[in-house]
């Protein structure tokens, strides 16, 4: 495991104190965050942002949600593609029984 360190400008302790900030708070908001922008540029996995978040998976979703990143990109074409594969299934079920 590797750290990284982030230097708060020392005017901004009191407003973020204020505010409930820190230095716990702010490096737990500063994982989700980064965990959020490089799930949003296809860097890291669904599982490896949550595990960098520090947060289990479906919390993880949720916080994706709460910035509204889908968890999985589909254009239309993949959900007709996904609908006729479910389909022919369904029919080679069928036939079998």
């Amino acid at each position: 495991m590797f750290s990284i360190k982030v230097d708060v400008p020392s005017e901004l302790s009191i407003p973020l104190s204020v505010l409930g900030y820190n230095s716990e708070k702010l490096t737990e908001e500063m994982k989700h965050l980064l965990s959020v922008s490089l799930f949003k540029q296809n860097i890291l996995s669904l599982g490896q942002a949550a595990l960098l978040s520090d947060l289990h998976l479906w919390d993880f979703i949720r916080l994706l949600n709460k910035h509204g990143i889908p968890i999985a990109e589909c254009d239309e074409n993949d959900i007709t593609h996904e609908i006729k594969t479910v389909e022919a299934l369904l029919n080679e079920d069928t036939v079998s029984n």
